[in-house]
């Protein structure tokens, strides 16, 4: 009967690989936000320590001096048990205001890391049923790799700066969370995708009627998947984490039929999932950080005058050099997906201003891309690049 049970047991979990690897992720997102809280909490009960050992000190000093000044002594013990709760609060509250923009991104970055991976589950449950809950062996691998790359850096660095004390490193904390929430929503759009694929197939569609080739005669360069991190160190430790990225054949087309839609009418709708080959577009209601590029140019003597610079820029005064910001809005995101899943992105940018045509497996490498190999004059060409007004953490 008990062996009946384990084989039933295990029969189970089978049935529910996906789900149970997305809801692991999930927990230990929160296993981390636990722990990087008790690290904040370590780091403000030391400098209180500290604040309270100095005012020992002051006091044993004072107790040693001679009888005539014991009213003096005793009037200082009473100003500092009167000021001792205002220093206190005092603490407190310079600690909460010193906390620096980069912890606030990375507690943000850890706290959104596991709901937005479980919604996204979620929600392609509700559409595909429990088949989606099993997944098959790539969306597997893939979120197992997920779970090794947090468990071996987010939660290890924590566990060691509550043992030694020590400040742990933000950036590198920020730049695996912000890796690991990622990559894993993108497995689970990469199944999401395959499952949707394979009804087509067995009912296929016109959808192939309308697809467009490549374009005559233009070679093809293909950027890696792997998004950009701030630090090479991390990106090197999770590449290996990472499936290579799919060959590409000559025959497939370059957009998919809907990013030539937006591209030729600025009267196109963005819609949520693509109308053509169903993948999801995203269209959040303002564009993450990792689509902000930044450029640093030196500007022509005309445009130095504060009235004659278009949107915001940053001043070097002693070089003449500015910072301009843009962000690639979802539109334009949109707009340079190709056809089906797991397909990437091509540059839309390449196709109008350059004689080569440039694949990214990855929004990520995408952004890379323009950001490297466009300028600033490709990009106020494009509707759909729009310039900042501020600059970004991390950058």
């Amino acid at each position: 009967m008990d062996a009946a049970n384990m084989i039933k047991e295990e029969k189970l979990k089978k049935g529910f690989m996906l789900a149970t690897l997305a809801s692991t992720i999930a927990g230990t997102f929160i296993t981390s936000i636990n722990l990087y809280d008790r690290v904040v909490d370590q780091r403000r009960q030391h400098k209180m320590d500290r604040s309270q050992n100095k005012k020992i000190k002051e006091l044993e000093g004072r107790l040693t001096e001679a009888a005539e000044e014991k009213r003096r002594i005793q009037e200082a013990k009473e100003q500092e048990k009167r000021s001792k709760k205002k220093r206190r609060d005092h603490d407190s509250d310079s600690d909460s205001s010193s906390e620096s923009d980069h912890d606030r991104d990375l507690r943000r970055s850890l706290e959104r890391g596991g709901s937005s991976i479980q919604r996204e589950f979620d929600r392609y449950m509700r559409n595909m049923g429990s088949k989606f809950a099993q997944g098959d062996l790539i969306a597997q691998t893939q979120l197992q790799s997920q779970i090794i790359i947090l468990q071996s850096s987010v939660i290890q660095i924590l566990e060691e700066a509550l043992l030694t004390g020590n400040p742990p490193d933000i950036s590198r904390l920020y730049n695996t969370s912000e890796f690991a929430r990622e990559g894993s929503i993108r497995a689970l759009q990469d199944q999401y995708h395959r499952m949707i694929l394979q009804k087509q197939q067995h009912h296929p569609g016109s959808s192939s009627s309308s697809r467009r080739g490549l374009r005559p005669n233009a070679p093809i360069r293909r950027i890696s998947s792997t998004p950009s991190l701030r630090g090479s160190d991390a990106g090197r430790e999770q590449q290996k984490y990472l499936p290579p990225p799919p060959p590409v054949a000559a025959s497939t087309p370059l957009f998919c039929q809907y990013a030539q839609d937006l591209q030729n009418s600025s009267s196109c709708q963005l819609k949520h999932q693509c109308p053509a080959c169903h993948v999801i577009l995203d269209n959040p209601s303002e564009p993450p950080s990792s689509w902000r590029i930044e450029k640093r140019v030196i500007p022509r003597s005309r445009d130095r005058s504060p009235s004659s610079r278009r949107g915001s820029s940053t001043h070097d005064e002693d070089y003449g050099v500015i910072t301009r910001s843009f962000i690639l809005t979802p539109r334009f995101m949109a707009k340079c997906h190709r056809q089906g899943p797991g397909s990437g992105y091509a540059c839309f940018l390449c196709v109008c201003h350059r004689d080569r045509d440039t694949i990214c497996r990855s929004e990520e490498g995408l952004v890379n891309h323009i950001a490297s190999k466009h300028g600033v004059s490709e990009y106020l060409d494009d509707r759909d690049i729009k310039e900042a007004a501020k600059s970004l953490p991390y950058r």
